[in-house]
């Protein structure tokens, strides 16, 4: 079968919605996908049209929020296409696509050296020295308070002039104008510049401007919920001129405003794109009917959003469960009792559930009951591999071999092993820099900095020739795994990581997350044939550690709300459905009574069950010292009646059920029988 063929059988198999939104053609389309409606299938497809249509591969863009999503986004065009043709599309993030034009325009910015990107931690670091230049204690102001303002404010075109203008905010227009000046200062770029900097690119260089209109002359943007004032900027300078625009997104789904993102800009499309046209999904394909009715009697409630009900054909199913539990830890062990019970009579894998919560300081209860019932489970987003120190310097010394002229990694491991290089060493090398002040020139000489010690001028030498010869191996081989593992010896790292005090004696866990480092650049490496500039790239752009051995494993699923937004389980859990949680008592506190994003979450939470949904809270809830009565939810209350069923477990503080004793029971049991077997 031809490819024109397999993509007329895709369309043809779409919804009449669907259908109309893949084949929208004259404009600027807004596809109002709900929860569960395809909306990945369809901006695919959709893809895959254009293509058929005439549209070349290389004049589509194609965004969306994540890597993980922009990956499976081309997997499938590819699996529609073929991988020439996807791979000739610019499939990615936003960041990724602002990285990509800084680096071909770079020559537009100015810098003298190459363009160093700072990534949480260094930006966290960078306001640290602000706050101290302006005699702020940071240990009195916490920098992520100022970084959250900063990055809001940049993001929402505010700059510091204006901030200032708040009599509220002027220290934090103070730090925001200084952290700008040590930005400049060090030629460095943050994460917000990846969106800011393209627009001002071609704001003040037209040239620019044409040549990346005529790269992309057709565009799509998933997750449009989730954009900011400044991706709006950056996808409206782009298409203003071809109109060949389709974004597809749920307000109702808009639950990172927190970060930044502007739900106003889905609900404001035609205001942004006069002549676009709008197409609402609304047959979901993942729920049962009483799931979506308890969906849409909640999110019903939100005033400022565009109206649309979702409705299934895949029949009734169970009602929502709501299940009130003593405590926190009754809650935990009727969760885990009821995994158990389901899985052992329905027959369901443990991947089937997902629990989630509100906040991690609900997830030690229920990590207990689990381990306790003998429930496998995995706790999704709990670590962040690449934000552990030791990770963070490993990857500074490969940006070094990458980019000699990365200032930023460079001060990161300057005195990293230790090399008694402090504060007045690193500003007498700035001196003997030269007009430019950069740290690399001072190294070249370093035999001659009189201002230096001997032992301080012996060991900064020899971190200068372990990086020349890192980067000569590298040059030769092209393993970057060698070369990270190279760097590990010659610069004294291994030992510095294994005798680290804060381990104990012998400790070795920060050099197991070393050679865990080393074996994914490896694994990169044969997988996919990318040098070290792509892998540093993908770990820049997406930081968080995905390991694949434990997705693949079969467990239950542990998940914040805002981490499950786009998965889906048979059986979902949402636990701590009580005031105070969710809503939480932050935006409570601050939010003058505005909940209508913490009703959002919540929707997402109900709309993660396919079959079963579970919402569970607890009537007292741990304060500090002792504990207090808790409240449901008010968004329990917005449920129709029809479509829920209300539980007690154990009322009164009884004992605890007796399934979940059961459980108990079933889990030592079987604990003894493979410890027999041993």
């Amino acid at each position: 079968m031809s490819t024109a063929a397999r993509v007329r059988d895709l369309v043809d198999a779409l919804n009449p919605e669907q259908r109309a939104a893949v084949k929208h053609r004259g404009g600027p389309v807004l596809v109002l996908a709900g929860a569960g409606t395809g909306k990945t299938r369809v901006i695919t497809v959709r893809i895959a049209d254009l293509v058929v249509e005439g549209v070349e591969p290389a004049h589509i863009l194609a965004l969306t929020f994540t890597n993980k999503a922009a990956g499976e986004m081309a997997e499938r065009v590819a699996g529609f296409l073929g991988h020439d043709a996807a791979r000739a599309m610019t499939i990615g993030t936003f960041h990724s696509l602002g990285l990509k034009i800084l680096e071909e325009e770079a020559r537009h910015l100015g810098f003298r050296r190459g363009i160093s990107l700072l990534d949480a931690a260094d930006q966290a670091g960078a306001v640290r020295q602000c706050l101290k230049q302006l005699g702020i204690d940071p240990k009195r102001h916490d920098p992520r308070v100022f970084m959250t303002a900063i990055s809001n404010a940049r993001n929402a075109g505010v700059d510091p002039a204006r901030m200032a203008q708040n009599p509220a905010k002027k220290m934090i227009a103070r730090v925001y104008r200084a952290y700008l000046e040590w930005l400049e200062a060090y030629q460095a770029l943050d994460f917000d510049d990846l969106i800011i900097a393209p627009v001002r690119l071609m704001h003040d260089h037209p040239e620019v401007l044409e040549k990346w209109r005529a790269r992309f002359r057709t565009i799509l943007v998933d997750e449009y919920q989730d954009t900011n004032t400044a991706q709006l900027g950056l996808m409206r300078v782009l298409a203003s001129e071809h109109r060949s625009l389709c974004v597809v997104g749920d307000d109702d789904q808009s639950i990172y405003g927190w970060r930044g993102a502007d739900f106003r800009n889905i609900l404001e499309f035609e205001k942004h794109f006069p002549d676009a046209t709008a197409i609402a999904l609304t047959q979901n394909y993942r729920s049962t009917g009483h799931i979506l009715a308890a969906a849409n009697g909640v999110i019903g409630n939100n005033t400022e959003r565009r109206v649309k009900s979702l409705w299934t054909d895949v029949g009734e199913g169970e009602k929502v469960r709501v299940v009130t539990c003593k405590d926190p830890e009754a809650e935990a062990a009727f969760v885990a009792a009821e995994i158990r019970r389901r899985a052992s009579e329905e027959s369901r894998p443990w991947h089937e559930f997902g629990v989630l919560f509100r906040t991690s300081m609900q997830t030690r209860a229920i990590e207990e009951s689990f381990r306790l019932a003998g429930v496998p489970f995995r706790l999704v987003g709990a670590h962040e591999f690449y934000e552990r120190k030791e990770v963070k310097d490993a990857l500074s010394y490969l940006r070094l071999v990458d980019n000699a002229d990365d200032e930023v990694s460079l001060l990161r491991i300057i005195n990293f092993p230790g090399r008694g290089v402090g504060p007045a060493a690193i500003a007498a090398l700035h001196d003997a820099g030269g007009e430019s002040g950069a740290i690399k020139a001072a190294l070249a000489k370093v035999e001659e900095n009189e201002a230096l010690n001997k032992t301080q001028r012996e060991k900064l030498a020899a971190l200068r020739d372990v990086l020349a010869e890192a980067r000569r191996k590298y040059r030769t081989e092209r393993d970057g795994a060698a070369v990270l593992e190279y760097l590990c010896e010659a610069t004294g790292a291994r030992e510095a990581w294994i005798r680290d005090p804060t381990e104990g004696p012998g400790g070795h866990r920060r050099w197991r997350n070393i050679e865990q480092l080393i074996e994914g650049i490896r694994n990169y490496q044969e997988r996919s044939g990318g040098d070290l500039r792509d892998f540093l790239r993908i770990i820049a752009l997406d930081s968080k550690n995905k390991s694949e051995e434990d997705e693949q494993r079969d467990a239950v699923a542990f998940m914040t709300l805002h981490s499950a937004k786009g998965l889906e389980w048979p059986v979902c859990f949402m636990i701590g459905c009580q005031e105070g949680i969710i809503p939480h008592q932050r935006v409570l506190d601050e939010g003058k009574g505005d909940v209508t994003e913490e009703r959002r979450l919540f929707y997402v939470g109900v709309t993660r069950a396919r079959r079963i949904a579970y919402l569970t809270l607890a009537r007292v809830q741990k304060r500090f010292k002792g504990t207090e009565p808790s409240r449901p939810s008010r968004f329990l209350r917005e449920i129709p009646a029809a479509n829920r069923v209300d539980e007690e477990r154990a009322p009164g503080g009884g004992a605890v059920e007796k399934s979940e004793q059961l459980a108990r029971f079933a889990a030592l049991r079987d604990r003894l029988a493979a410890k027999n077997k041993r």
